[in-house]
């Protein structure tokens, strides 16, 4: 059986005409908050306030910079200013001994080494378990 997988998955489901459940929110509580100012301030002051809370709203509504949301650009901004920019580098012992050696292989891969240092008898019995292949 042959089944038709759906390509635009990343895509909002539209419910009033163009407009997401996202953007039918976020015009909504901005018209919201205009309704209420409306009621509670000058007319001249209400028009100078509202085309600037619509405007706002609008704005997370319909612009999405890089392919994501505003919230979620303004939240990567702030993340990005409140992070330090200045990185100090220090090698952790614990991570790399100090008797390791680090090496590059052939696929440029990092390789760490550790020089351990045999006896003269465990170098013997090594060389004479190689030469009788393990066979005691």
């Amino acid at each position: 059986m042959r089944f038709k997988v759906p390509k635009d998955v990343d895509i909002e489901d539209r419910i009033v005409g163009p407009l997401t459940v996202k953007q039918l929110g976020w015009l909504g509580g901005g018209g919201g908050i205009c309704l209420l100012l409306w009621k509670l301030i000058e007319f001249q002051v209400f028009v100078f306030v509202g085309i600037i809370i619509m405007g706002i709203s609008a704005s997370f509504a319909f612009v999405r910079p890089y392919n994501q949301s505003l919230v979620a650009f303004c939240g990567s901004v702030l993340l990005y200013l409140s992070k330090p920019k200045l990185y100090i580098w220090r090698r952790l012992e614990k991570i790399f001994p100090k008797n390791a050696q680090i090496s590059k292989n052939s696929k440029d891969d990092l390789v760490m080494v550790v020089k351990k240092g045999l006896s003269a008898s465990e170098i013997e019995n090594l060389a004479e378990t190689l030469d009788t292949s393990g066979k005691s």
